[in-house]
């Protein structure tokens, strides 16, 4: 029989040194002589290539690992699985794939740090012999081709349905709320009859969905607890060695995880540590390094960690009445990069287990409290049992590239929103004075190489951002008045794409945590000389600790300045209660566990992947919205049934979508496996399969390809430029044509006309631009038109703060003239330089000008966008009143002639170089006559807010 052609790359040749998969030696090559590769070396250092030996069958007698799931010919079905794993594994080594382009990205990025700043030679350091790979192993498209159906796959790539649209339209269905009956109307309709589907029920369709390729199934157990409850007690699980195989071999995690600890250096000095991922911190490090005290003397040499992290927190699934309540607990891997795994799209955190919320009968709250917390931990205890044996000896698994690796499962991380002796009073009154919550058997007390000094995490939703909106909030509201506060809120304007509070904030309800960001971006600015100097450094300390501690990357400096900041609010505290913020102490758990963040980020890295929000969207995609799509009855089986039809159309989807990207003809004759062809790293991904990540439009590339002449069909001049910090996008067409006259009398700039020759004078003479005022062109000086386009929006972009290869998504800044609905207009400010290009953001604002933009356009005749600003002086904190020393914020003073007008000139569009904030400085009381419209035009003073975004200067 001949062999058909694979839908997947079958990777033949191996790096030496970190054990990768390529199709031959030459890509071997290519990999280790890349700069930021590890496996790099001087070429007489570099062993001739060889396959790394899997682990000898006297060991594997010896150790005898668990859930050891290697694939046999057994197991395969079909001609694809079959021809391959039935051939001698040294002809394998020769097969070569054809009409296959060959994908030759860094596979395995476990020997190189996440991101595109890769750390040079001499600044990393990598565990020696961590995480060995073997052959032998499985790829998500191995098992998807290998079920009881993959033979009938072979001629029908979406069976059980008929054809791509038959599946397109039973994926709709199947993953849509509609229940059964509005499925069997739907079908009913005509118009659908007419369409040639392999279902015409919703149990017909629901019968389909079963045989589809299902990933860890479900199971469930009754539970009996040790005291009577009101309602029978059942406990609904996967195997959580099954979910982590299924995230370790996931498509979409292939060039975003890692296995391998490493220590990274800010220099080659290797003097200021780095840490930002979980692998960089001391506890993988220690633990790669660690001994069992089980039945292995050491972690043996080739083993990989899967850092384990669990999430756990009860959630309302009633709606409106009801009160049912549902306990679901969820399962990551730290080794996923943490920009991945905090997307929810992604699925990166599976949802493990429904633990019961049971109704105890006892007259006690405290008891009833108590035996809840038991029968928690007692559940947990089952269901992790098997990663606990895991955690002991061991079991192989398969990665993202279809290699075997020796995995070890400690518990490194656990976001739980709470934690016998028959004497429960008693033992619960003496628990309580140690300050215990009568727990004696934790989950956690036979799992291996897992201390809960270190899997115990500061959660930044709830430590962080919570505590900000129940103390420091609640403080200023104190302290500065319910009335005054919110009316300074309403006074505000917030930039584009930003929550803002027009009814203010003391009244708010069910405030979430977009809200409490919301309100740090503006709260130290808005109390500001509302309040004493003392309780203000106190309020600025703790945000700045905060700010801080959202850092992606630390090094020592870093962690200099959170511990600084922390010590600044303990300096200050003492304002809190003087003001009558605070009427009591300062023993607050959250505040006890700041102190543990610096030594945290040390041992774990930034504490930011531990953040609970994608977990909580977690709980409404996988238990709110499966609860509410049934009838109300037995809501755990059918969450369970739900998530598992879910997960099964996911992973079918993926898997068709990858197949059916796989092209066996090529169009033209070149030769697919060409040995000098380089594909492109992203389009080679994209050829696989669609991610669903939001990317964001890189206005930078865009504005080089317009530079390059590569899109022959944009308008001229481009409208989408960038200097090397700076990108800036125009709409095609301008929103207004007028002259220059009439523009002045619309936006209200008498000085216009002069400004623009004067900035056509200084860019003709090559003078640096400055918004001084002074006019050096003559009055006859001749200008190209008297007509210019007007544009009323700018979308400007910046640079990653922490890392320059990544950009922020574009801000929008108005520039829109007196309207009904903005009577005085709606003007932003920005962060100028003098010259074409500034060494922004390093320097802060040395050398730069802050402006507010009042008109953008391009005089017809000439290609150079420009516009009008009017300048503010800049006051540093150091060098202003009490009230500004204390917030650490910048003043700023609109320039004005003696005349009282406003100082204005012409820039250059392309010499913004940031988008800033400003609040208006209120002083002790704000002036009533003040409206959300006229609040930024009649105030002459103001705060720039450097925490409307975390890039603190």
């Amino acid at each position: 029989m001949a062999k058909k052609s694979l839908p997947h790359v079958w990777k033949t040749s191996f790096c030496p040194r970190c054990g990768k998969r390529f199709p031959n030696e030459m890509h071997v090559l290519q990999h280790m002589n890349q700069p930021s590769s590890a496996c790099s070396a001087p070429l007489n250092d570099i062993p001739p290539p060889t396959v790394p030996q899997p682990l000898s069958s006297q060991a594997m007698r010896t150790i005898k690992p668990p859930y050891a799931r290697q694939a046999s010919p057994s197991e395969a079905v079909g001609d694809i699985q079959m021809d391959f794993y039935d051939m001698p594994y040294d002809d394998r080594m020769d097969l070569q794939v054809d009409d296959v382009p060959y994908d030759d990205r860094d596979l395995d990025l476990q020997h190189s740090p996440s991101g595109p700043g890769t750390p040079s030679a001499g600044k990393v350091k990598y565990f020696p012999g961590a995480s060995q790979c073997y052959p032998g192993g499985r790829t998500f498209m191995d098992n998807f081709f290998s079920d009881e159906h993959g033979e009938l796959r072979e001629d029908n790539l979406f069976y059980p349905f008929a054809s791509q649209q038959d599946w397109q339209v039973a994926s709709w269905l199947l993953c849509s709320r509609l229940s059964m009956a509005a499925i069997d109307s739907f079908l009913s309709l005509d118009l659908i009859k007419e369409l040639p589907l392999s279902f015409r029920t919703a149990r017909e369709l629901r019968l389909r969905a079963e045989l589809l390729p299902s990933g860890p199934r479900w199971h469930s157990q009754a539970i009996c607890p040790q005291h009577p409850t009101k309602r029978s007690v059942t406990l609904f699980y996967r195997d959580p060695i099954e979910c982590v195989q299924s995230l370790l071999s996931h498509p979409f995690f292939e060039s975003h995880i890692e296995f391998v600890p490493r220590k990274v250096w800010s220099t080659a000095a290797q003097l200021s540590r780095v840490y930002d991922e979980w692998l960089t911190g001391e506890h993988a490090w220690n633990l790669q390094a660690s001994s069992s005290p089980f039945d292995l003397d050491e972690l043996p040499e080739g083993g990989t960690l899967l850092g384990i992290v669990l999430s756990s927190d009860k959630t309302n699934i009633s709606v409106m009445s009801g009160n049912r309540m549902a306990h679901p607990l969820l399962l990551s891997l730290a080794n996923i990069a943490t920009d991945i795994r905090s997307k929810g799209s992604l699925h990166g955190h599976l949802l493990l287990a429904l633990l019961p919320v049971p109704s105890f009968i006892h007259k006690k709250s405290r008891i009833r409290s108590l035996l809840s917390d038991r029968l928690f931990h007692r559940c947990l205890d089952l269901i992790l049992t098997p990663l606990k044996i895991a955690a002991t000896v061991g079991v192989m698994m398969n990665d993202p590239h279809g290699n075997l690796r020796y995995c070890y499962t400690p518990l490194v991380g656990a976001l739980c929103s709470r934690a016998d002796p028959d004497d429960l009073p008693g033992f619960l009154k003496v628990a309580k004075s140690f300050g215990l919550n009568g727990v004696h058997e934790p989950f956690w007390r036979d799992w291996p190489l897992s201390d809960p000094a270190q899997f115990l995490k500061v959660e930044p939703l709830h430590h962080f951002f919570r505590m900000s909106w129940d103390h420091d909030i609640q403080w200023c509201i104190t302290v500065v008045g319910d009335d005054e506060i919110d009316f300074r809120f309403n006074l505000l304007q917030t930039p584009v794409g930003y929550r803002s509070f027009a009814d203010g904030i003391s009244k708010l309800k069910q405030v979430t945590g977009r809200d409490h960001r919301s309100i740090q971006r503006y709260i130290l600015c808005v109390v500001a000389g509302a309040a004493p100097p003392r309780f203000i450094a106190a309020i600025r300390a703790l945000l700045d600790f905060r700010y801080l501690a959202q850092m992606p990357v630390f090094d020592e400096q870093a962690l200099a300045k959170l511990n600084a900041a922390l010590a600044a609010f303990h300096a200050d505290k003492h304002a809190i209660l003087a003001t009558g913020g605070r009427s009591e102490h300062f023993r607050i758990p959250k505040l006890e566990l700041m102190q543990h963040v610096a030594p945290s980020i040390r041992t774990s890295g930034a504490p930011m992947q531990w953040s609970a929000d994608v977990t909580e969207h977690a709980h409404v995609t996988e238990v709110k919205n499966p609860a509410r799509a049934g009838n109300n009855q037995n809501y755990y089986a059918q969450i369970a049934r739900h998530v598992d039809r879910s997960d099964k159309c996911f992973r079918f989807d993926l898997a068709t979508n990858i197949a059916s990207s796989h092209d066996p003809h090529p169009d033209n004759g070149g030769d697919p496996t060409d040995e000098d062809h380089e594909p492109d790293d992203e389009k080679s991904h994209n050829l696989l399969y669609h991610s669903p990540i939001r990317k964001i439009v890189d206005y930078f590339k865009i504005a080089d390809a317009l530079a390059n002449g590569i899109s022959h069909n944009a308008p001229h001049p481009a409208r989408t430029f960038a200097s090397s910090t700076t990108a800036i996008h125009l709409a095609t067409k301008p929103h207004r044509r007028m002259t220059v006259d009439e523009a002045a009398t619309l936006f209200d700039l008498p000085d216009l006309l002069s400004a623009i020759r004067d900035c056509f004078d200084r860019c003709a003479n090559g003078i640096d631009h400055d918004i001084s005022g002074r006019r050096r062109a003559s009055s006859n000086y001749s200008l190209p038109s008297n007509k210019i386009q007007i544009w009323t929006k700018v979308r400007v972009q910046v640079r990653n703060y922490h890392n320059s290869e990544m950009v922020e998504p574009a801000q929008t800044m108005n520039v829109a003239p007196p309207s009904q609905e903005h009577p005085r207009g709606l003007y932003d400010c920005a962060v100028f330089s003098p010259g074409a290009e500034s060494d922004w953001p390093s320097q802060g604002l040395n050398g730069h000008m802050i402006a507010q933009l009042r008109l953008v356009f391009r005089m017809l005749g000439t290609d150079q966008f420009l516009t009008y600003v009017q300048r503010f002086h800049v006051i540093p904190p150091a060098g202003h009143t009490t009230d500004a020393t204390s917030s650490g914020l910048h003043v700023l003073k609109r320039a004005m002639r003696s005349n009282g007008e406003r100082i204005g000139d012409v820039l250059p569009l392309s010499h913004i170089r940031s988008p800033v904030h400003l609040i208006p400085r209120f002083g002790k009381t704000a002036n009533p006559r003040l409206t959300t419209h006229t609040s930024h035009e009649f105030s002459t003073e103001f705060w720039l807010n450097r925490y409307w975004n975390k890039h603190i200067q």
